[in-house]
């Protein structure tokens, strides 16, 4: 098989343009759980038509599509955390699991499905030690675990007998204890005594929606509840006291330990101002309110998830850096940088020996955007599986789903247009727009982009009838179609032009512009076209402003477009001086050469 490994731009965390930036990036899907790869560049968005795979490390590349078309909502999706199964993303729909390999065409990436709960899953955890190893939970109220070199069935089960469960997870230090929560319940399990649970403790007075492990405490773990507490336990105290309270004003939906530090993040259910808090641990108080050493407040809508994406570590000494990744309901993913007051609020030292072991370490940076080829040869192993059949690999082979599919560079695709997609990317300063009451009036600079990505989405909405066959922003190569008036006697005809944008544009470097060889026009006009609209290009980037939409004007057949750079200043305020006189183009009086009123024809076969 062909690798399906992508790794264009950056080979290494380190090397990654966008972990200390802001970023958003919009996805109208109903997405319903999101998971993070163990390397930390790709994000996997499951929903009722499928998965999205995001590489963070090239957000304005569209995401590889898997098609799963479900009647119910995605509960949860975990992607391996284990370097050992890097390659292994489990989803949800209602009562089975699935369990994907992003290393096998789209169509057939389904390896396993885990079949054994009789109602909808809730939850999914994959082992902390062994990478083969992982539980689900469902309202039937049993907890499965799962082994996947069996994986036709549970190798264990518990069960609370009266209520459903919604939370499962392992224990971070003990491999043979798991937690589950059933209604208001926390019972903790112990593989090696059978069904009785080794402890059961009342935590909340109302259903409990979030349990955690601590990272180096093995009897010290997390729960949160909608009774707008979230406790701290010991459950080797055989008394059903908290260690410690933090109470809030809003229901919590989940409340984590932080990867640093002795902290714990906390999500609000609704309210809470749609954000995202972390909070200190060790405070001398048993009861009190949170106060949060950060906030993470932008989210228009509540978030459904948040993750941790970090660099460093991978020689033992503690020298990561910590990024954060949210989804809301608003439909927006975002990164928000990680600074050292945050870190030093909740008591991480730098530079120390590592407190626990990290399962990623050793997962190759690489991306599964890239939709791989699938095997030529007849004897192959992949099979596509329906979504009521619990097979495995290892089950004989059954015919391929007859699906409605749409190809494109992510493989089976659900029409998400590369404009359409870059119009949802921001970094940086636009990355995250200010409530409503802190937005000064500011129109100056509207419309006015701040990379080549959002200067070809706004180009690109811009003018609809300019057809953009090729975007791939992070090398800087842009392919365009579109009508000029460029033949005998200005005649609109179809030309194709290809630019090259360098690192450093527009910072005083500008792209390299060609026009393809074309039957309508000599070599020696393509040449002169090529001269004059790398003439704009470079006036432009002289004075640091962007350049793709004038050329494109001029190539549209405008005979102005110099004259912004006339009478004012550059992107840094620099006074801008005029530029050279470009021929003029001979347009004829009674024809408009606006985009609106020009007509495109097909392009040409090659």
């Amino acid at each position: 098989m062909t690798s399906t490994q992508h790794t264009a731009g950056d080979s290494s965390p380190w090397e990654s343009k966008t972990f200390g930036t802001s970023l958003s990036l919009h996805l109208e899907r109903p997405v319903g759980a999101m998971s993070i790869s163990p390397s930390g560049r790709d994000v996997v968005l499951a929903s009722r038509s499928g998965l999205y795979v995001v590489d963070l490390d090239d957000p304005y590349c569209p995401p590889r599509f898997l098609r799963h078309t479900t009647l119910w909502e995605v509960a949860d999706v975990q992607w391996s955390p284990h370097a050992a199964k890097y390659t292994w993303v489990i989803s949800t729909s209602n009562q089975k699991a699935m369990v994907w390999n992003m290393a096998l065409p789209s169509r057939n990436a389904i390896e396993h499905v885990l079949h054994a709960h009789t109602r909808a899953i809730t939850d999914i955890n994959f082992h902390a030690h062994d990478p083969e190893r992982l539980a689900t939970c469902a309202v039937d109220a049993f907890v499965h675990c799962w082994d996947m070199r069996t994986p036709s069935k549970p190798v264990q089960s518990f069960c609370d007998w009266r209520a459903g469960a919604t939370q499962v997870k392992w224990n971070r230090q003990n491999p043979h204890v798991i937690a589950s929560s059933h209604d208001r319940y926390v019972h903790i399990w112990d593989d090696r005594m059978g069904a009785q649970p080794l402890r059961s403790i009342s935590a909340h007075s109302t259903k409990i929606y979030g349990v955690d492990f601590d990272r180096v405490a093995e009897t010290s773990l997390i729960t949160c509840s909608l009774d707008k507490t979230i406790k701290f336990w010991d459950y080797s105290n055989e008394k059903d006291e908290p260690v410690r309270v933090i109470t809030t004003d809003f229901p919590v939906w989940k409340a984590r330990h932080t990867p640093f530090g002795d902290g714990c993040c906390i999500m609000p259910q609704r309210g809470g101002k749609n954000g995202l808090y972390i909070v200190y641990n060790k405070s001398e108080q048993v009861t009190e309110p949170m106060k949060p050493v950060a906030k993470f407040i932008g989210h228009t809508e509540p978030i459904k998830e948040f993750l941790w994406r970090t660099r460093g570590g991978d020689q033992g000494i503690d020298n990561r850096e910590f990024q954060l990744v949210t989804w809301s309901k608003d439909h927006d993913l975002r990164l928000w940088s990680i600074d050292d007051s945050i870190l030093e609020g909740v008591h991480h030292v730098k530079n120390e020996a590592l407190k626990y072991r990290l399962t990623r370490r050793g997962t190759p940076y690489v991306s599964f955007i890239e939709e791989p080829e699938a095997e030529s040869d007849s004897g192959s192993q992949i099979f596509s599986v329906g979504i009521h059949q619990p097979i495995s690999r290892e089950s004989p082979s059954f015919p391929a789903r007859n699906l409605q599919t749409y190809m494109t560079r992510g493989g089976i695709y659900d029409k998400i247009s590369h404009l359409n997609w870059l119009s949802g990317v921001r970094i940086g300063r636009s990355a995250f727009a200010r409530p409503p009451d802190e937005t000064a009036p500011n129109t100056e600079r509207e419309g006015v982009p701040e990379n080549l990505g959002e200067e070809v989405s706004i180009v690109g909405n811009k003018f609809p009838k300019i057809t953009f066959e090729k975007i791939h922003v992070s090398s800087g190569e842009i392919v365009v179609c579109l009508n000029g008036p460029w033949g005998p006697d200005n005649g609109i005809i179809f030309i194709r032009v290809e630019a090259r944008f360098p690192p450093e544009y527009p910072r005083r470097k500008a792209p390299k512009i060609s026009v393809e060889q074309n039957k309508d026009l000599s070599p020696e006009e393509i040449s002169k076209i090529e001269a004059q609209v790398q003439t704009i290009a470079t006036e432009f980037t002289n004075r640091r402003r962007y350049c793709l939409e004038s050329c494109l004007r001029y190539l549209m057949g405008e005979k102005d477009v110099l004259d912004d750079l006339e009478a004012g200043e550059d992107e840094d305020g620099l006074p801008a001086t005029s530029g050279p006189d470009l021929p003029a183009l001979e347009v004829d009086e009674g024809e408009s050469s606006s985009d609106d009123e020009i007509i495109m024809s097909p392009p040409k076969s090659t």
